[in-house]
Formats: C-alpha cells, structure tokens, sequence
C-alpha cells in the first residue's frame, strides 16, 4: 500500500482565488482520513489535487515516497470514486467494474484474471447477482457499490472517496456507511473520504481533518476532535445539535476556579481544573461552550444553574431536544433521553415553562474570545 504526505500544497484559481491555503498532512499507510468541513472549505480541491484531476499551485504531493505533481491521474497508481458514481449506461454492471483493466496496456490484463476480480470484488460488495446487469436497473446503493468495485479491481495504493453517499437517503446513506467500514477491513488499503458530513467524518476515519476556507482547522482523532476541539469553529461543526456558546468569565481564587455565566457560578473541578492550573491561565473574559448532551435540567434554583424558560420541546424518540431562552435572552438547546425521565420532569416540558439547567465541570469547553482558539490546547 501506500503513504500520502503533502507539503505546502496551495491552489489558486485565476491567480486571485486561494482555494487551498499551506495544506500539510502526513497520511500513514493503510490509514484511514476524512476530510470534512462545509461547502467551499476545500475539501473536494484537496482531493482532487492528490488525484491529479487538479493542477497544484505550490507545494508537492509525495504518494509512496514519490513526487506526484507532474503525474497523470493514470499515473499515480491511485483509485477514485465520485459523488455522481459515473457508470457507462450502456454497460453491465460486469463490464463497468471490468473497464479500467481492460484499458491496461502493460502488463495487458487476460479475460481470466479480469474475471477473477470482479468475480472477488462483486462478491465482498454483495453485488454478485447483479452483474449482467445495467446500471438502470440498480438502484442508488446498488450503483454506488458498482462505483466502489470499480475502483477496488484496480488493486491500487490508495482509494480516494468524494462525497460518495451525498446522493443516497438517509437510511441508505447509514447502511452505505456500515459498509463502507466494512470493506475498509476486507481490502485494507490508505482511505482519503471527502464529506460535508460530520456522522461520516466521526464513525469513519481514524483520523479527521476538518476545514474552513483553504485552511486547516485541526486533525486529530474523531473522540479528541469532540473532546478537545481546537477551536470555536470546530466545537460548533462537530457535535448535533452544535454545542452551546455563552460569553463567561473565568475566576481564578485560591487556587480554584470558577466560571460565572448570566446568573450562575459553576466551579471548575476535576481533570478541567487540573489542565487549567498547568497552563497557568488566569481570570479572564471567555466563552464558555457546553454539549446539548452535556447538560442537564431542574426544577429548583441552584448556584450552578442557568433559569431558562421552555420554548420548543422536539420528540426524537429516544430523547428531546428542549430548546431554550436563558434570562439573559441566550438560546441554548438541552439534549434529554427520554428513559430515564421521571413522570414530575415531563410535567414541567410545556411551552413557557421554567427550568433551570446545570453542567458539570467536565463539560465545559473554554476558548478565549478574541482569538477562538482552547485555552487548554
């Protein structure tokens, strides 16, 4: 298989337009990398730059140790699959995953060999019965894994995934992303999936990548992107509903701390406080940011409890999303499951209704607000 490393990569369209700003990433083999972020971040440029379906404005490309700047796409031993699955229509579903080896020139491919390995790609995508095929007798799903067996034939160093489930429903998209870390195990192989998509970016990668506006914006791991987000605007992209943001102040006496936002004072206890004294920070203005799942609702009044008044109550089934206005005229939204609520809190979940909602310490996010960035990174 193969590394990735990119360096300095930069994209400019019309010599005014930066797409792609100092992009650095060391991709290790048989890794597994989203990258996600919203539209015009960059993302698909990246993408398409390592393929070679874009030319690279500065910087170079490394694809198992070699510089693939000036390469073709048919060069650079690597595999693609689009959002739009482009198959031929007038192909089975057998002769589309066959294609690209029969274009092989040197060496030229025999029909046996080809057979075998659409045969073995068709079997681990369960499309076998579908191979006499065509692609308009295939539903969306099934089209897609004709796409993804196309490119695993091709036995190449890395699998490059652009958008490939935005096109599917919802509920397929979720079967699609099951089996996609499925075949993830069965051909083992270095993984670049580009989506907007931030379920995709954490239930897939080993690592993600996350974007905004041609720069990078933090990689690290999905569990540490939403443990310890790096910044305003990636502890607002992952995480749903978005976490929830509160002009704050950080106190620092007697060695404690405390965080005092609208009307409540919470102290700061644990592994939080721990980091906080390590990195020597002081009273402060922040802005405090606490999960939706992170936070927890009461009927009485507590130093450590924002009132807040009940405005929507939505039924997810499993839990409610109770968004609410804080006296502070704060919109937040309160994630609660609904199996562990008692009969007397549900009395209380009517429009306009008092509640107050409290935190733990542990929950809470702390970024300075000029610069966006984590006080404890």
């Amino acid at each position: 298989m193969a590394t990735v490393k990119l360096t300095n990569v930069k994209k400019v369209y019309d010599n005014k337009v930066v797409a792609v700003h100092d992009f650095n990433l060391d991709i290790k083999d048989k890794e597994f990398i989203v990258f996600v972020g919203p539209s015009g971040c960059g993302k698909s440029t990246t993408l398409r730059m390592i393929a070679g379906l874009e030319e690279i404005s500065g910087g170079t490309v490394e694809i198992d140790g070699e510089v693939v700047n000036d390469l073709q796409p048919k060069d650079r031993n690597i595999a693609m699959v689009f959002q739009n699955y482009a198959l031929y229509p007038n192909l089975t579903v057998f002769e589309n995953m066959a294609f690209p080896l029969r274009l092989k020139k040197n060496p030229k491919m025999s029909n046996d060999e080809i057979y075998e390995r659409v045969t073995k790609a068709a079997e681990i995508l369960g499309i076998t019965e579908y191979l006499t095929r065509k692609p308009r007798a295939l539903s969306g799903g099934q089209r897609q894994r004709v796409a993804i067996g196309r490119a695993m034939v091709r036995d190449s160093k890395v699998f490059l995934m652009d958008e490939p489930l935005s096109n599917l429903d919802a509920k397929l998209r979720n079967q699609m992303r099951a089996e996609i870390i499925l075949l993830r195990q069965k051909i083992d192989t270095t993984f670049i999936y580009v989506t907007h998509d931030q379920t995709e970016a954490m239930t897939l990668g080993d690592r993600i990548v996350i974007m905004k506006d041609g720069y990078i914006q933090q990689v690290d791991t999905p569990q540490m992107v939403f443990d310890m987000p790096a910044n305003l605007f990636v502890a607002g992209f992952i995480g749903a509903p978005q976490m929830n943001f509160f002009d704050a102040e950080l106190k620092k006496k007697d060695g404690k701390y405390y965080v005092e936002v609208e009307n409540g004072r919470f102290e700061v206890r644990g592994e939080k406080a721990k980091m906080l004294a390590e990195k020597n920070v002081g009273s402060q203005k922040i802005t405090l940011g606490v999960r939706p799942e992170h936070m927890s609702i009461t009927h009485e009044k507590r130093e450590d409890s924002l009132r807040s008044r009940l405005e929507v109550n939505e039924m997810m089934g499993s839990e409610l999303h109770l968004h609410m206005v804080t006296e502070n005229g704060k919109k937040i939204i309160v994630r609660v499951p609904t199996l562990t609520m008692d009969d007397e809190t549900k009395k209380h979940l009517s429009y306009g209704s008092e509640l107050f909602v409290t935190f733990e310490s542990k929950a809470m996010h702390f970024f300075d607000p000029e610069t966006t960035n984590n006080l404890l990174i």
